[in-house]
């Protein structure tokens, strides 16, 4: 099988090693686009020379027994565009080129690759494995050595109580800061504006730390059912998102009468006291589980595509 992929390979770290394992697991003929020092600079990479990434790799290459045709990448296809390829490995953060890639092959005429992803490689506090991150003095190999930073886009205790409790059981060793952000979203939502909410939140608070957590609660209609949900994305300063949602009940007949006249729900509940109104709508109709308990599930649920990886346990290829 002839088998191609690209990058940077500035500092050769475990992503690339991923990429390239891979790459010479599936293929007999494998062939490497290296960024020209153009590319990288078009796309904002701090990088060696290509002379110097070129010699780098190649000895990587050597080290392992693996022969290789190195060439240089000019644009985002180099020769994919041309040349009759079987297969292109990609990582998750690549993989939309090998789809553009495929869709521009199919409309020449060319059969289209076999795209091979790759996961992420993390370290052990959660996040990809990258050159910057590794230039940048936040981790060594796969660990962290810097303070986490982690930002909660809510102006709600609770919530930041749920996700410090979550990373602080996950993180062992890591020290971590945590701040809150402010950010507007519609009062009530539902359906698709609850998830579509959780992923601005999340996002807005990854440009500010190493992670953004995003979380949402609304009314969503399923099989003619309505259920209170919840939803929790998880984003990092690389852009890898993962996602979650708490536990959903349905809504009683009651309370959705009165969201559909326009009352939020936290208007909408007759809670006894200030104390109750912190537990949630949950402790209200159950009163047996409060708001920071199932906050907390859906944030475990959106880290656990995380958990295995940053300790170091790979899930087998698809």
């Amino acid at each position: 099988m002839k088998v191609c992929l690209g990058g940077t390979f500035d500092i050769i770290h475990d992503g690339h090693k991923a990429l390239l394992a891979r790459a010479f697991e599936i293929g007999n003929e494998v062939i490497i686009g290296l960024s020209s020092d153009d590319m990288a600079a078009r796309m904002g990479k701090e990088a060696r020379s290509y002379g110097e990434r070129k010699r780098n790799l190649e000895e990587f290459l050597r080290k392992r027994g693996w022969e290789a045709r190195i060439e240089m990448l000019k644009d985002e296809y180099g020769t994919t565009l041309q040349e009759d390829f079987d297969a292109i490995v990609v990582s998750p953060e690549t993989r939309k080129m090998a789809e553009i890639i495929n869709e521009k092959r199919r409309k020449s005429g060319m059969k289209t690759l076999q795209i091979v992803e790759v996961p992420y490689v993390l370290a052990n506090d959660g996040i990809p494995v990258a050159s910057r991150r590794i230039r940048n003095g936040e981790i060594e190999g796969k660990r962290r050595v810097k303070p986490l930073r982690v930002c909660v886009v809510s102006k709600n205790e609770i919530k930041m109580e749920a996700v410090r409790n979550v990373f602080s059981s996950l993180f062992h060793g890591i020290e971590a800061e945590y701040e809150m952000l402010e950010f507007e979203w519609k009062k009530q939502p539902s359906n698709e504006e609850i998830m579509e909410g959780a992923k601005r939140r999340a996002m807005e608070g990854a440009k500010r730390g190493d992670y953004g957590v995003g979380i949402e609660s609304g009314i969503r209609k399923e099989g003619g059912i309505y259920f209170i949900e919840q939803y929790v994305v998880v984003a990092d300063k690389i852009g890898y998102m993962t996602y979650g949602k708490s536990p959903a009940f349905e809504c009683p007949g009651w309370l959705l009468e009165s969201i559909k006249k326009g009352r939020e729900m936290r208007e909408a509940i007759p809670f006894e006291s200030e104390e109750e109104r912190k537990k949630g709508a949950i402790w209200y109709l159950s009163r047996r589980m409060d708001r920071r308990e199932l906050t907390e599930q859906g944030v475990l649920m959106a880290m656990v595509p995380r958990i295995r990886a940053m300790k170091g346990d790979a899930f087998p290829y698809e």
